[in-house]
């Protein structure tokens, strides 16, 4: 399906709101990638600002791989300007929330930080009715759709506006933490690290080169790929275990799309998501991998072995590499990824502010938005509470183990 909307004359009968009379004029409803795709790339061509999550490319892996498993469906919401060319595209995904039907950004936990693609001149002259004009076209178009839950959305990306920011939101669970980048590999080093902590980190790195064939490796190879990835999702369903969690990983399609999206692109250099490990002794140290849009390298998974070689802090070593390496290709910046832990502020000190939305569109919807919001909200206070926190998580730890 590929729906176009052109609001009627101001004067026709029950005429909809303009989306805004400026820029919009039209709005296009897609339900495949396939149909999506011209709109997508000629964005990319315009120079459009998005997360890498949102990279055509991921999402088509994704969806092959794991939307099967939850019929999930496409929602892709497209606005055009006067001369047909596209200024936006919104790629959602059908999927229901309790008794509500809701759009949401295509990845779920697994995808953790979400801009929607927008050309920069609209980006950052969007207005606030003119975002709930478009909402307001949309609801019209889809009824049977409830709420847009739009979760983990920094306020700007690579410079630009997020218009969703415009709108009500609320505080995410969890920040971004964020090391940016400029100079060298050393002069960065040197500006985000003590001499002690360097120091401390080179004698443990000497300790692991002892280990024969150690490295700091980024795959590029399909065998090498293989490896670090049978040993990821070996260590993470060790991990997950121990502590008594839901492996993520293991849910239907996921490691087929992890799989696919390390090994589509390698061959030229560019997979779809790189891998980072150090190695040594047959064994894989420590992973982490990426996604980035050629400014913003975003770390999206990782693990370390849970053999004696972890206290030599294999994870912080690779990182170090890592950094080095982003420093070193030009990035911009160096994302770590949301979530509180003492390794991610020892290295990206600045914090990014994510929002969440919950925006509704039909009627009921419009009469549940409060206490939904509040209901998240609620949920944000409690993660950025240390102390509630920490007694949630003890809370759920022994419901797990219970079960």
């Amino acid at each position: 399906m590929n729906i176009a909307f052109r609001p009627s004359p101001p004067t026709a009968p029950d005429a909809p709101e303009p989306l805004n009379s400026a820029s919009v004029a039209r709005i296009g409803l897609f339900d495949s990638l396939s149909a999506a795709e011209a709109a997508w790339r000629r964005l990319i061509g315009l120079g459009a600002i998005s997360s890498p999550y949102q990279a055509f490319d991921w999402v088509r892996l994704w969806h092959r791989h794991v939307s099967p498993h939850s019929g999930m469906t496409p929602c892709l919401i497209a606005g055009f300007d006067a001369a047909d060319e596209p200024m936006f595209l919104w790629p959602f995904v059908r999927d229901r929330f309790g008794p509500f039907r809701i759009a949401t950004f295509f990845g779920g936990k697994h995808a953790t930080i979400n801009m929607a693609l927008w050309r920069r001149d609209v980006a950052d002259s969007f207005t606030a009715a003119g975002m709930k004009g478009v909402l307001a076209q949309v609801a019209r178009m889809m009824p049977d759709l409830d709420f847009l839950l739009l979760f983990n959305q920094p306020e700007r990306w690579s410079g630009a506006a997020n218009p969703f920011a415009l709108l009500p939101r609320h505080r995410s669970t969890e920040d971004n933490f964020v090391l940016r980048l400029g100079g060298t590999s050393a002069e960065i080093l040197d500006r985000e690290l003590s001499g002690s902590t360097r120091s401390r980190l080179r004698n443990k790195e000497k300790k692991l080169q002892k280990l024969k064939d150690y490295r700091y490796a980024r795959a590029r190879t399909a065998q090498e790929v293989d490896f670090q990835l049978a040993s990821f999702f070996a260590q993470k369903a060790d991990k997950f275990a121990a502590l008594g969690l839901h492996n993520v990983f293991a849910d239907s399609g996921v490691e087929d799309f992890i799989r696919a999206a390390c090994h589509e692109g390698l061959a030229a250099g560019k997979p779809v998501i790189e891998l980072h490990a150090l190695e040594g002794d047959g064994e894989m140290l420590a992973l982490f991998s990426g996604i980035h849009d050629e400014q913003r390298f975003t770390s999206m998974f990782n693990s370390h072995t849970g053999s004696d070689n972890a206290r030599h802090s294999p994870g912080l070593i690779l990182l170090l590499h890592l950094v080095a390496e982003c420093a070193d290709r030009g990035f911009s910046s160096f994302d770590i990824g949301p979530g509180e832990a003492r390794y991610k502020s020892s290295f990206c000190k600045d914090i990014e502010p994510i929002f969440d939305s919950v925006l509704p569109l039909s009627a009921r919807a419009q009469a549940t938005a409060i206490p939904l919001r509040l209901m998240f909200r609620l949920k944000s206070a409690v993660k950025h509470n240390p102390a509630l926190w920490a007694m949630a998580s003890f809370v759920r730890r022994n419901l797990n183990s219970a079960k």
